[in-house]
């Protein structure tokens, strides 16, 4: 069924691909599918130039293939075969309406939600990292009628079915109360961001209690009282500072379970090996001097800038909850995500969000220490940029995420406090 309205940042409109003056390379470090429509069309296609090679470059997936990833692209040691000079010689020779949906709508992320398209950026894309987190001021979105769908390429993509979500418990049925409730609690700029976190945690908790009691309306209300009384003011108190060394661990183990399992991307190993140098560790290290590294990498180069521009990773934050329709998620996220000793969907989401955050700023560290007093936003956003492409685009690292953290029995926001409190 068609969207009735539109829902996006009001960054959206402001991303350009920037082509073959781009840092990064969408054409190489995945696969690249292709959708039915397109690959019956690259089988017809007549040009004499290029025609005989959609035919023979693209191939059917043998196996689980859909209309959505029906074929594939092959792929040499630099990319996609189709990559030329820095751009796709698909669209110079055929033009846009021969690329598939996958590479004519990247970076753009689109989901529906109860008739309602909601567009992102991707912040796997650097030009997209940049647009989405530099504005200092919070992130604000944009509600429209959806009227002419001529410039938008829709394609295949996910969503929360409109009619499962009126009839589903609570508190999925109050999506956009949540979702407004999570968004302003992110941007409450009156407490530092592992604060915001702790209490986002707080929320998803009594979120997951109102669904047993089916009182999600109740939950939510008393929630946003709270946070306009004051009265949550406190819950920070329970949220205890553990010892750098034991915050270092446990992200650690958070990123070797991602980069000793598949290929890692060329500017993401740039930056773990900034990370590496930056707090001097080597074979010989115990994880008492590195995590005294860490602090000092921390306190005199990390804090420093990020004091000045926390509103990256608000806004990273606050991307991600739109982008992964949290705290919910999407069905087959929450298919991923499944372990029996998390609580629940909500819960599960609530801890890879955390994973995500804390191996993004972990890093962060590292490289502050590597650069010391000439660490500056751009380092930001290139570790922002390459941490996404490497974790949230591999369909096996949440699952693995949420597997290591529920083995270390950090599962609830208290717990989880040792990967977000400074």
């Amino acid at each position: 069924m068609k969207p009735s309205k539109l829902l996006q940042p009001r960054y959206f409109d402001a991303f350009h691909c920037i082509g073959s003056a781009c840092e990064d390379n969408c054409c190489a470090g995945w696969i690249v599918h292709v959708d039915k429509p397109t690959y019956d069309k690259y089988q017809h296609c007549s040009d004499r130039e290029i025609g005989p090679s959609l035919r023979t470059l693209v191939t059917i997936n043998e196996r689980g293939s859909t209309d959505n990833d029906f074929a594939k692209i092959a792929f040499t040691e630099a990319g996609c075969s189709f990559l030329s000079d820095g751009l796709c010689s698909i669209q110079k020779r055929l033009g846009e309406g021969y690329l598939s949906d996958m590479c004519a709508t990247y970076p753009r992320v689109m989901n529906k939600v109860d008739e309602v398209l909601q567009r992102s950026l991707d912040l796997s894309c650097p030009e997209a990292a940049r647009v989405a987190l530099l504005d200092p001021r919070p992130m604000e979105f944009d509600e429209q009628e959806f009227l002419d769908s001529s410039s938008i390429r829709l394609g295949h993509f996910p969503g929360l079915d409109d009619s499962r979500l009126k009839n589903s418990p609570e508190p999925y049925r109050f999506f956009r109360d949540v979702r407004r409730l999570v968004i302003a609690l992110l941007q409450d700029r009156s407490d530092p961001i592992w604060k915001r976190l702790f209490r986002l945690g707080y929320l998803c908790e009594k979120l997951d209690e109102a669904g047993l009691r089916n009182a999600g309306r109740d939950a939510i209300q008393k929630y946003n009282d709270g946070l306009t009384d004051g009265t949550l003011g406190g819950l920070a108190a329970n949220c205890f500072a553990h010892p750098p060394a034991a915050q270092l661990e446990v992200a650690l183990d958070l990123i070797a379970a991602r980069i000793g399992s598949d290929a890692n991307p060329r500017r993401f190993l740039e930056c773990y090996r900034e990370f590496m140098s930056g707090i001097q560790w080597t074979s010989k290290s115990t994880m008492e001097e590195i995590g005294g590294r860490y602090a000092e990498a921390h306190s005199q180069h990390y804090v420093p800038l990020m004091s000045r521009h926390e509103h990256i990773l608000e806004n990273y934050l606050v991307n991600y909850a739109h982008r992964a329709l949290f705290p919910f998620g999407l069905p087959e996220s929450n298919q991923r995500l499944y372990d029996e000793r998390v609580p629940s969907p909500i819960a599960a989401q609530y801890m890879l969000m955390i994973a995500h955050y804390a191996v993004t700023r972990t890093l962060l560290i590292g490289m502050a220490g590597f650069h010391k007093s000439a660490f500056g936003v751009d380092h930001v956003i290139k570790l922002i940029q390459s941490c996404t492409k490497t974790f949230e685009h591999s369909t096996t690292y949440p699952g693995q995420a949420i597997r290591m953290l529920a083995d270390k029995a950090m599962t609830t926001p208290a717990s989880l406090c040792a990967l977000i409190r400074n």
